[in-house]
């Protein structure tokens, strides 16, 4: 909390006069004529209010406080009198309010000290009005309030743009940042990434990769989380975060598919990680979610062997080719389960059918294709190979 006692002389107000043009409404005029030769209490009246407003960490200095309530007064005092605002006065709510931003003030406090304004005027009129003024005073409550009212809006809609540039900024300093760490940075540069991104070098990371139209989804739901970190390269996204136990992705599915690495030991480990993830991304099966090493490796593991011994998966596919497409899909779906959960009574369980069914198929399978998913060197070229399978179209 910003404090200052109501006699504080931090700040020294500008010295102004008080405009003595001849005036078409002379009892309000002066009436605001008094007060202006009472700003230094009024001033003293909102710094003792401004005592009770909360600017959290925001470091705001004392006299820069006292300052803008001394202008703030006469900027008020000169607009109700129907002056001409000087030029630093006209200014006076955009510099106000891009100075607050800057400084880390929250809006909703800094907007609960500038309405502050309207009740120290108005006691303020209501003290200087006397018997022979108070009639006017209530004529002009209106006008009083209008006028705040007006410098509340401008507040506000300065502080919103400055805002919003200092976060487009902060945004772009970060994603320069990020492309650095993704072009492997140097380790004297993680540092500096670190602190910018608010972790530690130290940490563990989990890390997404998601591609095609998840993109867009990825974006949504993740845009304006503080804990997620998001880098686009090449039509990719990737975002990570520190881990945490009871709220990692993986128990808490995103809402879109990626390619997920659970673990990167380390800020300098994620662009391998998430070079990790965009390969898991990229074979995900139909239906899934989140690509896991467990759930793609088979995918993953078919795609290079095919690049350095093509065909080398022909006979198993040549094999399913000649079934019907009803047995052809109960011997896949027996291999896959049992290959999972290498037990014939938990794939008996997960088919809902008998367990000689079960084994039943698995002979069948092999007659079929040549290898035996009971072996496991055979089991792993049958999965391997039955992985990128795609059955003829009909």
């Amino acid at each position: 909390m910003d404090t200052l006692p109501p006699t504080s002389t931090a700040g020294k107000a500008q010295v102004r006069k008080f405009p003595q043009s001849p005036s078409t409404e002379p009892d309000w005029t002066e009436l605001i004529e008094r007060l202006w030769k009472e700003r230094d209490t009024l001033v003293s009246d909102f710094l003792e209010r401004f005592q009770a407003v909360s600017y959290d960490e925001a470091l705001v200095p004392e006299e820069d406080i006292y300052q803008t309530a001394a202008d703030s007064m006469d900027m008020f005092l000169l607009q109700l009198a129907g002056a001409r605002l000087p030029p630093d006065l006209q200014a006076l709510p955009r510099a106000v309010a891009v100075r607050r931003a800057r400084q880390g003030v929250p809006l909703n406090a800094f907007l609960e000290a500038v309405r502050n304004d309207f009740r120290v005027l108005w006691k303020g009129l209501e003290r200087v009005a006397r018997e022979d003024r108070m009639d006017v005073l209530v004529a002009n409550m209106d006008r009083l309030l209008d006028t705040v009212e007006g410098y509340v809006s401008s507040i506000q809609q300065a502080f919103a743009e400055e805002e919003a540039l200092l976060a487009r900024n902060k945004q772009l300093y970060l994603q320069r940042l990020l492309t650095r760490l993704f072009d492997h940075a140097n380790p004297s540069d993680l540092p500096d990434i670190a602190s910018a991104l608010g972790v530690r070098i130290t940490d563990t990371f989990e890390v997404l990769a998601v591609t095609g139209d998840a993109v867009t989804q990825a974006v949504q739901q993740y845009e304006s989380d503080r804990r997620t970190f998001m880098f686009e390269k090449s039509g990719a996204l990737y975002l990570f975060r520190v881990v945490r136990k009871e709220q990692t992705w993986l128990r808490k599915q995103p809402d879109f598919s990626a390619g997920y690495i659970p673990k990167a030991e380390g800020l300098a480990a994620v662009p391998k990680a998430a070079s990790s993830a965009l390969v898991l991304a990229t074979h995900l099966s139909p239906g899934t979610r989140l690509g896991t090493m467990a759930d793609t490796w088979m995918g993953v593991a078919a795609e290079m062997l095919e690049d350095s011994l093509p065909d080398f998966a022909a006979p198993v596919w040549n094999a399913l080719d000649k079934c019907s497409p009803h047995e052809r899909q109960r011997l896949l779906d027996v291999a896959l389960s049992y290959g999972r959960t290498g037990s014939v009574k938990l794939t008996s369980e997960e088919l809902y059918c008998h367990r000689n069914t079960v084994v039943n198929r698995l002979n069948a399978l092999q007659e079929l294709i040549g290898l035996d998913l009971t072996v496991p060197v055979q089991a792993a070229l049958a999965l391997v190979s039955i992985a990128r399978y795609e059955p003829p179209a009909l």
